[in-house]
């Protein structure tokens, strides 16, 4: 059964990185969401919520995107927003049924497991747009932010085996593991700086140094395992850095992205202020709808908050950071590894949605994750057939 909800999982992930490409995408991540609440009523008779705050607030999110379609006669903002809440029901509450203790492991390989295809597509069709790699889409940016996914699920897999190797004897299996997915870790940050993603390659160190202070969060003061991250810790720098110095394509990627930033030097935000006074300046209560933006000239905000402000009004926006406020809440109720993994989707996020949109994003996905794996320590809500 868990191999089973693994691919289905990895499935619903690959369609989300696929979602610019075609709408045919779409269609198949709501029949495979649809789908998984299925399967989980099936299997059990009484479905738990386990985080009641944040069902509400994306509960109200969606509410007010409705009434913000009907206000602004706007179907495609009417889909949109049914269909995420399908989606959030599927894995936030569903899924998370379905998987209960085993959501990390399953989680994390669904992830893996869906970036093998996206990646050889990628390369396959190998798009160059504006002088960065773009793979299957149109813009780099979108290649940039889709690998930030990949990244959370990588490094949270090097933060399980950091604290194994640190607190457990030293097994040539863990090392060789820590390899692998350090390798995996150079490969998304190849793509990103051939991508030339500014904020995608701002994101990925971001969350890579919450990683790094949970590790040293960890160590409990206490001097061996503080040896042992000390030495992992300068081995994989090094490793890093002969990549970066030794590997004509990584110079090559970096020397992309450098001539980027600075030929972006006198306009750093390229031309996202002006976007940003255009929504601050003609604010409605229930916004203007999904294709308002056209008339400046670009399809969205560039700015996930600043979008939803856009598009469905001041009500929709409060809802959604009560949202994500009420998986970030919930951190204390959690176990370490969760935790982590919880700072690392809310860092994401909130890194790429700085100068990008998320609405079916693979990062939206993780949200959901991790918004039905709290552990209130109120009464739980039951929902029964």
């Amino acid at each position: 059964m868990k191999l089973f909800i693994t691919l289905v999982f990895s499935a619903l992930i690959f369609m989300s990185l696929m979602q610019p490409v075609d709408g045919i995408y779409h269609k198949v991540s709501l029949i495979i969401s649809l789908f998984i609440i299925i399967i989980s009523i099936l299997q059990h008779k009484k479905i738990s919520i386990q985080n009641v705050q944040a069902s509400v607030f994306f509960s109200m999110y969606t509410f007010f995107c409705v009434i913000a379609a009907g206000v602004n006669q706007d179907m495609n903002l009417l889909k949109n927003s049914l269909q995420l809440f399908c989606m959030f029901l599927a894995v936030s509450i569903f899924f998370n049924d379905l998987v209960k203790e085993h959501v990390m492991q399953i989680v994390v390989n669904s992830v893996l497991l869906a970036y093998v295809p996206f990646i050889c597509l990628c390369f396959l069709q190998a798009r160059y747009m504006f002088g960065g790699f773009a793979g299957v889409f149109e813009n780099p940016n979108t290649m940039g932010f889709s690998m930030i996914g990949l990244m959370v699920a990588v490094l949270i897999r090097l933060y399980q085996l950091t604290m194994k190797i640190l607190h457990e004897r030293q097994q040539p299996k863990l090392i060789l593991l820590f390899v692998f997915y350090a390798t995996i870790y150079l490969i998304c940050l190849y793509i990103i700086l051939l991508s030339n993603a500014r904020t995608s390659l701002l994101t990925a160190a971001l969350v890579t140094i919450v990683v790094i202070v949970s590790s040293i969060k960890n160590l409990n003061k206490t001097f061996v395992p503080f040896l042992k991250f000390s030495a992992l810790f300068a081995a994989t720098v090094l490793v890093v850095f002969i990549a970066f110095m030794k590997m004509d394509r990584m110079q090559d990627a970096i020397q992309s992205i450098v001539l980027k930033m600075e030929k972006k030097s006198t306009n750093i935000t390229d031309g996202r202020l002006e976007i940003w006074q255009y929504v601050f300046e003609h604010v409605q209560f229930w916004g203007h709808g999904v294709e308002s933006l056209w008339s400046i000239g670009v399809s969205h905000a560039h700015n996930t908050l600043i979008n939803i402000l856009q598009e469905a009004g001041l009500l929709a926006l409060v809802s959604y950071c009560c949202f994500l406020l009420a998986i970030a809440k919930g951190y204390r109720h959690m176990n370490d590894q969760l935790a982590v993994l919880m700072a690392l989707i809310i860092v994401a996020m909130l890194g790429v949605s700085t100068f990008e949109i998320l609405y079916f994003n693979v990062l939206h996905i993780l949200a959901f994750v991790v918004s039905g794996s709290l552990r209130d320590t109120g009464k739980k809500t039951i929902l029964t057939e």
